[in-house]
């Protein structure tokens, strides 16, 4: 059929696909290499510990790189020589590639350690407690940020990141005059949130990486950024919290499934892909048969976060059934109920799998809607009508906010009633109720940001008859759930068990373990 004409923004974004994304191979004798029996260890630790928290995928690496710095912090707080330990336990755990890094990184990610310190130190000198909190997690996240730029730079990511975002511009406005101006900040944290799906550290990172090129460029140093360092933390922060923020976010994350798909396509095909794209027939043909893989990975990706969500559920009920469930049965009834003690331990997991289980996945008129959608991001002759972005709420009269308020709490009421009835009937003690509540809770929660996985790649979701019925009984559960992930978060004791008891000693022997190695291999070397 009729060649496309394509787009100057979409052409650019070719070109950064089409560069050659094999790096230079690093000559053997200036490869970073760790021993492959430490690292047999050290991979399969980093997996247990990682089981315990839920964490995106791509947010792991980063997350085990501020682990690592806190610990070797508290030993050396100057921050000396501290870059190759740290590299070699990322070459360890397998977070980076062995014998793929060049020893020049060490100095790389020594001098970023040594920039971040020297600001750190200069700018929490007459602070306020609250203000050297944010400056610490601040430095803290760009710094870990940086180190994971310089060990594991994605150049794609960026680029496709930038395309969204300019993508999207043109297509919205906000009514706020004021918020208008800031459009394009809000807008690429929006971005960068719903559809890049960062987290805070490492949306202040490109953030900073935009205001603050004097820090967080190659040249940049820690006495450069002085003077304007706390203005732009102080702008990076009302920007990420701005609510126009959350209201993009949204926007952004409603319209990511084309633009997912595009991206894959480009992965795929990135040497050849302008020709496929600039023919209609044989983009559709590609669109739909990505779709359709992308549609099965999604039911996979499903079960692997129902599975990790299960296990972090189950460990963490485990823990609560023996420290408080036994003693609690013991001092109440002098014996130990095992029907309830069953149920507690067994129906979480049990309710997780099997919402997993219905979660449906989209089908062919979802395809046809993503490959329209495309055809309009890639050609240079069509442009879609612009969407407003209403951020302030509509006023409601004061008597409805009231009326509705009262019934959000009695549904509140209501379902954790009834709840509890139940299982009053099933002799389930006070404490044994709370902690069935208090998982039932997190198990929805989980859930449903689990299912949002399914909806990745939906454009327009459908909502069912009786789904405001549903959503207003389970919201309460929901917001339940919501508050206290959060908090056990903070709280939970096997991060504090594997980060502060297990992990020092553990990678303490690993180092050893592979010095005891070089050492024997350089005595075999020497019969050689």
């Amino acid at each position: 059929m009729t060649d496309l004409k394509l787009n100057q923004l979409f052409q650019a974004l070719i070109q950064v696909y089409q560069k050659d994304s094999l790096e230079i191979k690093t000559p053997e004798h200036q490869a970073l290499k760790v021993s492959r029996t430490v690292s047999f260890f050290a991979f399969w630790y980093e997996r247990m510990r990682n089981s315990i928290e839920y964490r995106e995928d791509h947010l792991i690496r980063r997350a085990a790189i501020e682990r690592i710095f806190k610990r070797r912090i508290l030993l050396n707080p100057e921050g000396a020589r501290i870059a190759e330990p740290l590299i070699r336990e990322l070459l360890w755990a397998r977070y980076l590639p062995n014998q793929m890094l060049s020893e020049n990184k060490i100095p790389m990610v020594q001098s970023a350690i040594d920039k971040y310190i020297a600001l750190a130190k200069e700018m929490l000198s007459g602070r306020s407690a609250k203000e050297q909190n944010l400056i610490n997690q601040f430095v803290m996240d760009l710094l870990t940020c940086e180190i994971e730029e310089i060990l594991a730079p994605d150049e794609r990511r960026e680029a496709f990141v930038n395309f969204v975002y300019q993508s999207l511009l043109s297509q919205i406005d906000l009514p706020d005059e004021r918020l208008n101006k800031d459009k394009s900040i809000l807008l690429y944290s929006a971005v960068d949130f719903g559809f890049a799906k960062s987290d805070k550290a490492l949306m202040r990172y490109h953030l900073a990486k935009i205001l603050l090129p004097e820090l967080t460029s190659k040249t940049g140093s820690a006495e450069k950024a002085l003077p304007h360092f706390m203005n732009v933390v102080n702008h990076i922060e009302a920007t990420i919290n701005n609510k126009a923020v959350e209201k993009l976010r949204l926007f952004v994350k409603r319209n990511s499934a084309p633009f997912l798909i595009l991206r894959d396509l480009l992965e795929a095909n990135p040497k050849n892909f302008k020709t496929i794209s600039a023919t209609y027939d044989e983009l559709k043909v590609r669109v739909d048969q990505m779709c359709r893989k992308r549609y099965k990975d999604t039911r996979e990706k499903l079960t692997r976060a129902g599975i990790r969500s299960i296990i972090y559920i189950f460990l963490t009920k485990m823990v609560f059934a023996f420290l408080l469930e036994f003693p609690v049965d013991r001092l109440l009834r002098q014996d130990i109920e095992y029907l309830p003690l069953t149920i507690n331990i067994i129906f979480p997991p049990f309710l997780m799998f099997l919402i997993v289980a219905i979660t449906g996945i989209p089908g062919a008129d979802n395809t046809t809607r993503i490959f329209e959608r495309i055809n309009y991001l890639v050609r240079s002759d069509i442009s879609l009508e612009k969407t407003v972005i209403k951020i302030k709420q509509v006023d409601r009269r004061p008597l409805l906010t009231f009326v509705f308020s009262i019934i959000y709490l009695l549904t509140f009421i209501i379902s954790f009633g009834a709840i509890s009835i139940i299982l009053t009937m099933l002799h389930f003690n006070i404490v044994s109720q709370l902690i069935f509540i208090f998982f039932v809770s997190m198990v929805l929660f989980f859930a449903y940001r689990i299912r949002q996985t399914s909806k990745e790649y939906l454009l327009v979701e459908k909502e069912g008859i009786f789904s405001p019925i549903k959503d207003f009984f389970t919201l309460p559960i929901l917001s339940l759930g919501k508050w206290l992930s959060g908090e056990i978060a903070r709280l939970n004791i096997f991060i504090f068990i594997f980060d502060f008891i297990v992990e020092a000693p553990f990678k303490a022997i690993f180092e050893i373990g592979e010095e005891w190695i070089n050492f024997v291999k350089t005595k075999k070397d020497e019969f050689a």
